[in-house]
């Protein structure tokens, strides 16, 4: 019975990709502790925690409509949304704290207008950016292939044309484009052929067609 245990450890460690993929469980002391404190926030600021929670209501919009298990979109949005937030969150702390201030606050369209572009550009700054990188990392990369065929052509000119060989940029680009197709329709043609007379044609008839 003592053994069982140390045969699952075992396997896990022969299983390195299982081990890396499991993730870590959050403890139930975590959990409690994250409970208590969000009980104590809203006891003790329950006009800025009603101010939040509703101001954030697009950043639960894109955590059901990202379908990224690590929630980019999510995390994105979120910040910037956050930051239009408190922005409201600011002007109800300068005046009366109260939750009929707060509702005020919900109540003017202008900061519904301040939280939702703050969520928009988060949106924005998540379809944009890995367009800019995807751009750059190309543009960085045909500069280095550049780069590389003119120092080839340097040592063309000083070492000959035999020192190119095969190149792993052609090799690359034969890889991609695949194979030369050649033209094999008669080819084809004269199998297909020699096959139906071989259906046709006892052992001794083919094997005189054959020597023919």
């Amino acid at each position: 019975m003592a053994q069982a245990p140390g045969k699952k450890s075992a396997g896990a460690k022969n299983n390195p990709a299982e081990a890396g993929s499991a993730k870590p469980k959050r403890s139930a002391g975590f959990v409690t502790m994250v409970m208590c404190c969000s009980i104590i926030m809203t006891v003790l600021f329950k006009e800025t925690v009603l101010l939040l929670t509703i101001g954030m209501i697009p950043t639960g919009v894109a955590y059901l409509i990202d379908s990224n298990p690590k929630r980019y979109a999510t995390k994105t949005v979120a910040w910037a949304n956050l930051a239009g937030a408190l922005i409201i969150a600011l002007e109800l702390w300068k005046g009366e704290i109260s939750i009929s201030s707060a509702i005020d606050l919900l109540q003017n369209p202008i900061n519904w207008l301040i939280m939702l572009g703050s969520a928009t550009i988060g949106w924005i700054i998540n379809w944009i950016v890995p367009l800019l990188v995807l751009r750059y990392l190309g543009m960085s990369m045909e500069m280095r292939r550049r780069s590389f065929r003119e120092k080839l052509k340097e040592l063309e000119k000083e070492w000959g044309t035999q020192i190119r060989g095969t190149a792993p940029l052609e090799e690359l680009a034969e890889m991609e484009a695949g194979p030369v197709a050649e033209d094999d329709t008669d080819t084809e043609k004269d199998d297909a052929m020699e096959r139906a007379r071989e259906e046709d044609m006892d052992d001794e008839t083919y094997a005189d067609f054959k020597k023919d």
